[in-house]
């Protein structure tokens, strides 16, 4: 499997893998038709999707190859399809799905963020904003970030570790 992207929430969790670290994150995959995505972040994947039925829910998974699964938000694709997009790694994902995803991923580069246009309204609290964002989420490498922006997800490059490799 080629290399793809992996969003991570900005939830201040300590266990943000390092370069090289293995780990086995609880994923969705997220699109530019269901999510505000750049082209930068995007990557055609081959997967083989299917409904599974849980707790007397359908939910779909995707085979993404060597074991790894993601989560699909719906059952618009179905078999053998070409995805467009990346992995979004979601801690909560639990709340969403009865599916665990399986499978696990090496960080092989943590190369920029997804921001967006922030607007401060002051509040009756001196020094502190009320944020609202407008715009299109932009992808930013670790640094190049324009002040007005605000981080919206931290932005790794991944490959998936086979199963039992």
């Amino acid at each position: 499997m080629s290399q793809l992207w992996m969003l991570e929430d900005m939830e201040p969790w300590p266990d943000e893998p390092a370069v090289g670290a293995v780990f086995t994150p609880t994923t969705s995959w997220a699109s530019p038709d269901t999510m505000d995505l750049p082209a930068e972040v995007c990557s055609d994947v081959p997967a083989r999707v299917e409904a599974v039925t849980t707790g007397g829910r359908t939910e779909w998974v995707a085979h993404l190859g060597d074991g790894f699964t993601t989560m699909m938000s719906d059952g618009s694709v179905v078999g053998d399809v070409m995805l467009h997009g990346c992995l979004m790694w979601d801690r909560y994902l639990w709340m969403d799905f009865r599916t665990r995803p399986q499978g696990s991923l090496r960080v092989l580069d943590r190369p920029g963020v997804l921001a967006q246009h922030q607007v401060l309204t002051p509040t009756r609290h001196p020094g502190a904003f009320s944020v609202t964002y407008d715009g299109a989420m932009d992808y930013y490498q670790w640094g190049s970030m324009p002040g007005e922006f605000g981080i919206q997800w931290k932005a790794s490059v991944v490959e998936i570790v086979p199963s039992g490799g």
